[in-house]
């Protein structure tokens, strides 16, 4: 079972993108959508404070969206490391990330 992250949407003209979190692990994963023909792409990026810690990194590959919708399979999303969503919007070339989920 999955559910919608709430608060961690990012749109830019007409492309956005979400997160879901698995219910059963705690996994996370990004999910993109394009309408009235913008070109975007989106990922999934983790940032891990604390011991061994790093800044915003993509973990999922790079997904091109027209005019439908797409997911990145499931990430590890645990203790110290937030999941966020970042959209590139090719028509406007616009781009912005979501908040993160921690």
């Amino acid at each position: 079972m999955q559910g919608y992250i709430p608060g961690k949407d990012v749109v830019v003209g007409q492309c956005k993108g979400w997160l879901n979190k698995r219910a059963s692990d705690g996994y996370v994963q990004a999910l993109g959508q394009s309408w009235n023909n913008h070109e975007c792409v989106f990922v999934l990026q983790r940032k891990r404070v604390g011991s061994g810690g790093y800044d915003w990194t993509a973990v999922s590959n790079g997904y091109w969206i027209l005019n439908g919708k797409k997911s990145t399979g499931y990430h590890w999303n645990g203790k110290n490391a937030g999941s966020r969503v970042c959209l590139w919007n090719y028509t406007t070339g616009g781009s912005r990330c979501g908040e993160g989920a921690w």
